[in-house]
């Protein structure tokens, strides 16, 4: 077997997003985020919104589906949370 391969498709034109990691002292109220869990019932893997209010292990966050739903409020850890702008 040859190992040098990473485990994830690479498809031609579409390069690794990475997001940076968000906490309550790199975020304000209104900044756009990505939500990045994927839990059965969560909004939704690459679901975008903005930050409602910060608290201390979590960021209240109105969240769009992909599906183009109407927004929700959302509880939501830091760790499930990234910040887009600074994909690369």
């Amino acid at each position: 077997m040859n190992y040098n391969y990473p485990s994830q498709l690479q498809l031609p034109g579409l390069g690794n997003i990475r997001y940076q990691d968000v906490s309550p002292k790199t975020i304000c109220p209104g900044q756009k985020v990505v939500y990045v869990g994927r839990i059965n019932g969560d909004p939704g893997y690459g679901s975008i919104g903005s930050v409602l209010e910060i608290r201390r292990h979590k960021a209240i966050v109105e969240l769009k589906r992909p599906t183009g739903q109407n927004a929700k409020i959302w509880h939501i850890p830091y760790h499930l949370l990234a910040s887009p702008q600074k994909a690369a």
